[in-house]
C-alpha cells in the first residue's frame, strides 16, 4: 500500500529576478532620458534613447512579473516599478511629440512675426 505524498509548498527563493532588476534600471534611464528631452538641442536624441529604454522596461517588466510568478523569485515590486516607469516614459514621449506637432508651427509663426517686426524698412 502506497502512502500519500503531500505536495511540497513553494519556498520563496532568496534570489532576485534579473529581468525585474533590468526592467527597473531601464525604466529609470528611460524616464531620465525623457526628462532630459525637454532641454533644447537634446530633445529628440534623449527622447529617442529614453523611448527605447522605456519600451525595454515595459517588455522586461511584463516578462519579469511572469517569471516571478512561475519561479517564486523575489523582485515582483521591482518589475512593477520598471513597468510603471516604462509606461510613464512612453506616455511622456507621446505628449512631447503631440506638443511638438501642434505647437511647432505656432511658435514658428510667432518668431516669424517678431523677425518681420524687427526688420529695418
Amino acid at each position: 500500500m502506497e502512502t500519500p505524498v503531500a505536495p511540497v509548498p513553494l519556498i520563496p527563493s532568496s534570489k532576485t529576478n534579473v529581468l525585474s532588476i533590468i526592467s527597473l534600471v531601464a525604466g529609470i534611464l528611460g524616464f531620465l532620458g525623457t526628462c532630459l528631452g525637454l532641454i533644447p538641442f537634446l530633445g529628440w536624441i534623449c527622447s529617442g534613447i529614453g523611448g527605447l529604454f522605456g519600451l525595454a522596461a515595459v517588455i522586461l517588466g511584463v516578462l519579469g512579473i511572469n517569471q516571478v510568478k512561475a519561479t517564486a523569485d523575489k523582485g515582483k515590486g521591482l518589475a512593477i516599478a520598471g513597468l510603471i516607469l516604462g509606461v510613464l516614459t512612453l506616455l511622456g514621449i507621446c505628449v512631447y511629440i503631440i506638443i511638438t506637432i501642434v505647437a511647432g508651427p505656432i511658435i514658428g509663426n510667432v518668431f516669424s512675426q517678431i523677425n518681420n517686426s524687427l526688420s529695418v524698412p
